[in-house]
């Protein structure tokens, strides 16, 4: 195995073990505050339209919004984890992701996770597209 495909695999597995964490810490710490969690997001969105979107449609249906967080995010992780043919959607679908997240972000948020988008999609860009029936 090349350097630039272990290099490659390590990166997928570290963002498989994000995925992972993050879907253990909303379970057991966000889904109990989720409320407060989104207000505290809407109150640091620098994007006014995003700011409003977390106030009118999140913060309401905190708890079911993060319990769908949960399960996208423990979904992805197993995708990337298996190492089969699902990592690269799962990849591009967390690139999604990470840009809602940049852009419901305040500045610091912005900037991480448009960096964490451009990673998985370009993780996602050295995989083999999947075959068409």
């Amino acid at each position: 195995m090349s350097d630039p495909v272990k290099r490659r695999n390590v990166a997928e597995l570290i963002i498989g073990a994000l995925y992972a964490t993050g879907a253990g810490f909303q379970a057991f710490d966000t889904l109990r505050n989720s409320e407060e969690f989104y207000r505290d997001m809407a109150d640091q969105a620098w994007l006014r339209p995003a700011q409003l979107l977390v106030e009118r449609a999140l913060v309401p249906n905190s708890f079911t919004v993060t319990l769908l967080v949960v399960i996208f995010q423990a979904s992805l992780a197993v995708a990337i984890l298996s190492r089969g043919a699902a990592v690269r959607p799962a990849l591009q679908a967390g690139g999604v992701f990470s840009i809602v997240g940049a852009l419901t972000g305040g500045p610091a948020e912005t900037i991480g996770y448009a960096i964490l988008a451009a990673i998985h999609f370009r993780l996602a860009s050295k995989r083999a597209p999947l075959p068409i029936p």
